[in-house]
Order: structure tokens, then sequence, then C-alpha cells
């Protein structure tokens, strides 16, 4: 609950220093534009408190649980590694474009015969060049093999995340002042 309460605080702030801009938006829009964005503050004020608060509960779960180390190193994967997969495989996926796209086309003339063809045997020779230097990587870096033994790595450093977690509550919890004989001092 006080992740919570502190999540919603935080997004009051957030919402607090984005609204000294609606003195400029009273007088750009009108006073009507201005009351309307007073009405949605609570709604901005949850949003943004309930971005924090899942942004701190996933940082907790990545620090606390294996399984999600190795759900994030997942999801990572995923939303990095798929997109990435058409710039590996690009003169495959130009070459299979290229004949999807002229297979269905009619040729008017023995020019655009000659030019197709040439443009496909030099894509053909591009994909197998860019094919033997993907296997000459693969087989020198083993980069599956690699980069499931950083996850595995990453994954079962339970000793780290706990380190890693006490240093993130610390830095993020701030510092109650309590009175002393010389002036404010942190509390223990």
């Amino acid at each position: 609950m006080k992740i919570l309460w502190t999540s919603f605080l935080l997004g009051a702030y957030i919402t607090f220093i984005g609204s000294f801009g609606i003195v400029g938006l009273a007088i750009a829009e009108g006073i009507g534009a201005a009351l309307l964005y007073l009405s949605y503050v609570p709604v901005i004020i949850l949003a943004f408190g309930l971005a924090v608060f899942i942004g701190v509960s996933a940082m907790i779960l990545l620090h606390s649980f294996r399984w999600a180390r190795y759900f994030a190193c997942f999801l990572g994967f995923v939303l990095v590694g798929i997109p990435l997969t058409p710039v590996v495989f690009m003169p495959h996926f130009f070459l299979g474009s290229m004949i999807f796209a002229f297979s269905d086309s009619e040729f008017q003339s023995s020019g655009q015969i000659v030019a197709v063809t040439i443009f496909s045997l030099a894509l053909l020779w591009w994909a197998l060049w860019w094919s033997r230097g993907l296997y000459r990587i693969s087989k020198k870096h083993s980069l599956i093999i690699r980069l499931w033994g950083t996850i595995k790595k990453y994954s079962n450093d339970t000793k780290g995340a706990q380190r890693r977690l006490r240093k993130l509550i610390k830095d993020f919890s701030y510092p109650r002042l309590v009175p002393g004989k010389k002036g404010f001092r942190r509390s223990p």
C-alpha cells in the first residue's frame, strides 16, 4: 500500500509540474480549455500513478524472482529479436519480395526480362554472400549458445539481484529529516 500511495503522490507531482502551462493554455485557447484540462487532472494523476506503480512493481519482481528475470529476457528477445530478424535476413527478404512482385507481371519487351533476370541474379548473389557471412559468424562465435549463457547467468544471479534491490530501495527512499542539535540530520 505504501508503494501504491507513493506512486500516486509521484503521479500528482508530475501532473502538478506539468500543469504550469495552464496559464498559457488559458491565454491561447480560452478559459474553457483550461477548465476542461483541470477536469481531467484526476484521470491524469491516476494514469501517472499507475504507470509509476507498474514500473516499481516490475523492478521489485525483477530483482526478487528468478522467473521474472527469465520472463524479462524472453520479453526483450521478443520485442527486440523478432523485429530485427528482417534486418538479419534482408537479402533473402528482398529476393522473396522480388519473386512475388514479378511473378504476376506481364513483360512487354525482352529488355524488361533481361533487367529482371540481372536484378534477380544480383539479389541471389547478395543473399548467398550474406548467408555465407551469417554462417561464419554463427559457427565462429556461437551466438545462440552465448546468448543463452548470458540469460542463465543474469537470471540465476540471486545475490546480485538482492544487492541491486537493496540499492534500489536505498536510492529511491527519501531520507527523513529529524531535528537534532545542529539543525536537521538524517534519521537512522
